[in-house]
């Protein structure tokens, strides 16, 4: 009966997904290297799990016109932020950015003309993605504009990817004690109910950092006096 249980566990099933992905879809090296690293068992404790927190800024939320101006990205190794992980990259985007985009994400096209170029942004990406689940919070935006890039240069669709939502885990926690109430989903927002210091968003790193600090306080809160599995943490995610 477990056996059967764990089969249709989501992390079972995008397992099965990867390896049909992989057997019948030629994937350029760096990507098919990402998707062959095997996936953790549903007994592995999060803790003991490697990530890499990723955030993407960008001119909009649409992901077939707007653009990535940059990525910031840090590991979660061994149940740590490993700070010197951390790394921030501005991307080269022909088409100008309007004053208000500027002003948001304290981007300037200066930046912008000194950045890499969208391939080599992606290509360092995927490496440093290796053997690691990708955590993002709401990483419905970093997914879609991935999948766009991979669509546009390679005619590739949905590659099954391991991703953690810090979202989606912290809007399963809140709705289970604050049932029908508004609450606030943010990264902010969420941070704040953990006692987690502010810090100036709509900085890539930054984000990331905060994503990292984040996630570990939910792994906390899951199970507050045992250690958390994986399975349990992907499964709410979802």
């Amino acid at each position: 009966m477990k056996a059967r249980l764990n089969y249709f566990h989501p992390l079972e099933r995008i397992k099965r997904k990867r390896k049909q992905y992989l057997n019948s879809v030629k994937l350029p090296e760096a990507l098919h290297d990402l998707v062959e690293q095997p996936c953790p068992e549903i007994t592995d404790k999060a803790k003991d799990i490697d990530y890499i927190v990723l955030d993407l800024e960008t001119t909009g939320l649409d992901s077939e016109q707007d653009l990535i101006l940059s990525m910031g990205w840090v590991y979660v190794v061994n149940g740590r932020i490993d700070l010197a992980s951390a790394k921030h990259i501005y991307l080269n985007n022909d088409s100008q950015i309007n004053a208000e985009t500027a002003v948001i994400n304290h981007i300037t096209p200066k930046m912008l003309e000194e950045g890499v170029s969208i391939h080599d942004a992606m290509l360092t990406i995927f490496e440093a993605a290796k053997g690691k689940i990708i955590v993002a919070h709401a990483c419905i935006v970093e997914e879609r504009f991935i999948n766009q890039y991979l669509l546009r240069c390679y005619g590739l669709r949905v590659v099954p990817l391991l991703w953690l939502d810090t979202l989606c885990i912290e809007k399963t926690l809140e709705k289970a004690i604050s049932n029908h109430q508004e609450v606030d989903l943010t990264l902010a927002g969420s941070r704040q109910r953990y006692g987690l210091p502010e810090y100036n968003s709509h900085n890539a790193l930054v984000d990331a950092v905060s994503t990292a600090e984040l996630l570990l306080a939910q792994q906390k809160r899951v199970v507050p006096n045992d250690e958390v599995t994986l399975s349990l943490l992907y499964r709410i995610s979802r």
